[in-house]
């Protein structure tokens, strides 16, 4: 993202993705719940009567939401504070956001999580990635609840599509680096080429635009499966994918705004804050850091430190 010919680029944190794996976990519980006695992966069609039940009972439905509001008023608010409203209003949208009808739906949604999910999450850190994450599935599930009431529409509506969509979307802010091949700059005065130095992390690199195509192939193949299959399921909606990708890529440029928006319009505030990450990642602790950056570009201690202090709890930036 450039402004003012002033580049932030953010870095992915060296963390484990605990939330996605969260996330991951919540899938297989939900999945469990539906059929506790066998965990079947491999059956083409699953337990489709047993699913087909707890499927009612827990995916989105316009008769449901049009009950729980005829029965709780959002102008009486303490109704909504009882137990079974609350425990409807926090565990609803999320549980439906995570069903999954047979086993190798879940293997998949689970991988095309982990694959978008995480990269996103070491690139906000988890609190945002959480925001985006509760973000992703209330939002889309509420407009089509709401087009569906008004629709007089019975159809249960499940899946994580929207939650992966907004993953996809969410990547689009973070574009990986093109590296440029410079081989004729480093060899130029040299008697012999060297071999470029290769990535060891490169071979264990996925093309997500590949990918992307895939999933979205993935999910055609979920519509025709519901209609044939099962019946009354719709795991695909026009307006809750794009109410995802709006959600995906719209809030996370307001959280990379929010992180970075003062680094863009001061340089040498974007310089200091690149040079004290440097030197921290030397594990020379923050005072340390602070005085070196103040010694470097010749500004004065308290400055950087007002400086860093700004920046922390945000993005890492590089």
């Amino acid at each position: 993202m450039q402004s003012s010919g002033t580049e932030v680029k953010i870095e992915a944190q060296q963390a484990v993705p605990w939330v996605t794996m969260l996330v991951i976990f919540g899938m297989v519980i939900v999945y469990y719940m539906m059929e506790p006695s066998r965990m079947d992966l491999l059956n083409l069609y699953g337990n489709v009567q047993a699913a087909s039940s707890w499927m009612e009972r827990n995916a989105v439905s316009a008769v449901k939401v049009a009950e729980f509001f005829r029965d709780h008023p959002v102008s009486q608010f303490a109704t909504l504070l009882q137990g079974p409203a609350l425990q409807f209003l926090v565990c609803y949208f999320p549980v439906a956001s995570l069903a999954c009808f047979t086993g190798w739906q879940l293997g998949l949604n689970a991988w095309f999580i982990w694959l978008f999910g995480s990269t996103v999450e070491q690139k906000l850190g988890p609190g945002r990635y959480i925001l985006l994450v509760l973000a992703s599935m209330y939002v889309p599930y509420s407009l089509i609840s709401y087009i569906a009431v008004r629709n007089a529409d019975t159809t249960f509506f499940f899946g994580a599509l929207y939650l992966i969509t907004s993953f996809i979307f969410a990547g689009m802010v973070f574009p990986e680096e093109k590296k440029i091949n410079v081989w004729f700059k480093r060899s130029r005065g040299e008697i012999f080429q060297r071999a470029p130095t290769r990535d060891p992390a490169a071979k264990f690199k996925v093309n997500k635009n590949l990918f992307t195509i895939v999933f979205f192939l993935y999910q055609i193949g979920m519509f025709f499966y519901c209609q044939k299959i099962v019946s009354g399921f719709k795991s695909f909606d026009f307006a809750g994918l794009i109410a995802s990708a709006v959600i995906g890529y719209g809030l996370v440029i307001y959280l990379v705004w929010s992180a970075t928006g003062s680094l863009k319009d001061g340089p040498i505030k974007l310089m200091c804050i690149r040079k004290y990450n440097s030197i921290l990642r030397l594990d020379v602790g923050h005072d340390v850091a602070v005085r070196g950056t103040s010694m470097a570009l010749g500004l004065p201690e308290d400055r950087v430190r007002q400086w860093v202090t700004q920046q922390k709890g945000k993005m890492s930036v590089s």
